[in-house]
Formats: structure tokens, sequence, C-alpha cells
């Protein structure tokens, strides 16, 4: 791999400037929308749209709820749940988006227009859709279809943030990155981390996270996984994170994997894999089908926090710490 992969960006928050999904609901439209096969962007630019989160909403046309159902709707759908408990709406619009996109998706010609028409259908009602035959010509349901579209697919982050949330590991998603100041400095020459390694690049950052997955806090004192702890040299000659496959995979319990990652492996690109020389780490927050979810320090802004998206193929391997490793 020649070039680093394309960020995604370093903050949980739609390219667009809409508000993130509140933290306490990340994990109910990551279940909606893996019930009911609709993208987790779409569910989320979705109860913005409806609602802008609001749990209590009524519509002056009597719509209740973060998912704005009709009375009659929610008696169909609601499984008899209070239409103002935001969980239960979720889980409501989730259900009732598979149905519908159902209902429509015979006039699709392929995912993106059967997902617009869903949408059509949530706003207009299927039958309105199937009188069209597509989204039907209402300004209104035209702008609800495009707005929430536009915010869904600018870049993918609310898919993105959705997935680290569900990794449960506190901090993943943010820079939480203790070592990150003085800004602007760049980090070589400057004094190391108690990780050992050199502040603001990418191996003291994924040695922080890895500590910070173990439940490890700067006020805890020395930190239980280190090259020190491991018992292995750091030095001269291996000061990049290229060596970092050779090195880590001496110690038991710590293995190489080509193409099957998991949450919590050490992406690795080796000295010739990636620009600079160094080589490259990266922490795996998620993996989503054939991608995943990785995220960066010093990737391709100098000294700052990323998160990619990047094919699993593209990573030449991965470094796996067991589960005895960290006892």
């Amino acid at each position: 791999m020649s070039t680093s992969p394309a960020t995604a960006g370093g903050v949980c928050r739609p390219a667009t400037g809409t508000e993130p999904i509140p933290k306490q609901y990340r994990q109910d439209i990551a279940d909606a929308s893996a019930n009911s096969g609709i993208p987790q962007a779409i569910l989320a630019a979705q109860i913005d749209q409806e609602s802008g989160w609001d749990a209590n909403a009524v519509s002056p046309a009597g719509a209740q709820g973060m998912a704005q159902f009709m009375p009659a709707t929610w008696t169909g759908w609601g499984n008899g749940a209070d239409p103002f408990d935001p969980h239960a709406a979720i889980a409501a619009q989730g259900r009732y988006m598979k149905h519908l996109r159902t209902q429509v998706s015979a006039l699709a010609e392929d995912e993106d227009e059967a997902l617009r028409m869903t949408l059509a259908a949530y706003n207009a009602g299927p039958g309105a859709v199937a009188e069209h035959d597509g989204v039907p010509p209402f300004q209104e349901t035209q702008q609800y279809v495009q707005s929430i579209t536009n915010a869904a697919g600018s870049s993918r982050r609310a898919d993105v943030c959705a997935a680290l949330a569900a990794m449960k590991l506190e901090g993943v998603g943010e820079d939480d990155y203790p070592y990150r100041q003085p800004a602007g400095v760049d980090g070589w020459g400057h004094p190391r981390s108690v990780f050992g390694h050199t502040q603001r690049q990418c191996t003291d950052f994924v040695m922080w996270r890895i500590n910070r997955a173990m439940g490890w806090t700067p006020d805890q004192g020395e930190p239980p996984f280190t090259f020190a702890s491991l018992g292995v040299n750091y030095g001269p000659g291996q000061s990049g994170a290229g060596s970092w496959k050779d090195i880590l995979t001496g110690v038991d319990g710590i293995t190489f994997h080509a193409d099957t990652p998991q949450p919590g492996d050490i992406a690795w690109w080796g000295y010739n894999d990636i620009g600079g020389a160094y080589g490259h780490v990266g922490f795996v927050a998620a993996v989503q089908n054939d991608t995943a979810v990785i995220e960066h320090y010093n990737l391709d802004t100098p000294n700052a926090y990323s998160v990619t998206t990047t094919p699993i193929g593209d990573v030449p391997g991965y470094i796996r710490i067991t589960p005895n490793t960290q006892e």
C-alpha cells in the first residue's frame, strides 16, 4: 500500500454540520439498523429530520415522539410501548422502515433508489409512492428525502460513530489521548510518554489506546502494557512502527493476522507500505463487513487524530493481543 487510507473524519459528527447521534441512542440506532437492514446513517438522519432527537415532540398534525408516528400507525408498529419512549420509537422506526422497503422495493432499480422510496413512503405513505411509481412530486416529500439522503451519505460518519460506540470501549471515537499537547509542536525529539514512545506519534497513541481499552488511566501510575513490561527491546534500528510486527509477535500470546481483523487489533503497515518510511500503526475500533474502522494519530495530518474506514485487504496485517496477554 503506497498511500494512506482515505480519512473519514476524526470527530463523531456528520459532515453536514448537524448534531451527532446522542450517545444514549447510538446503540438503539445500531440495533434498529441491524434488524431492519436500513443503514444507520439513514435512520439517524431521519430521526434528526423528524424531531431533532426530541423524545417529546408532537407535530401540528398529531405525530408523536422521536420518530413522529401518527397514533394509528404507532398502534400497528409500537408493540404496545409508549410512543414517547425514545428507545421504543427508534426500534419501531426500524421495524416500520423495513416493512416500507419491502412494500416499495419492487419499484426501484437499485438500493439507493429503494432507500429514497422508503423514506418517501415514511413521509407520504406507500400508496403515494406506488401511485407515482417512485418518490411522489410533493415538495415536502421531495425535500424530506433529499435532506435525509444528503445528511446520511456525506461521509458515512454516522455509521462509523455508531460502530465505535458499539465497541463499549470508553473514549473510542474521540481524541481523548492525554499526550497531544502542546498542539502544533512536532512530536519528534520531544519527551517520550509513560509508554516509552514519542508523544503525538502513531506508536504512542496506539499504546495509549491499548492501555485505555484495558481500563488503565494516567492516575493509576505505570501502565500495564508497554514494551518494557513485555520485556522486549525497542531501540535504535527499531524506532518506527514498521518494526512492531517482528517485535510484538515474539511475545507469547501476540499473533499476526493477514486478513481477519478483530476489534482491539493493531493495524500494521511496514516500512515500505506507507509514506514516510517509518511504517504506521492504528487501533482497530470496529470491523464492518469488508472494512475496518481504524483510529490513527499522525496519519495524513501531522500529530493529529483521525478515523478511517479502510478495506481490510488494504492493511498489510493485524497484530492481535489475546486476553491472556492483557490479564
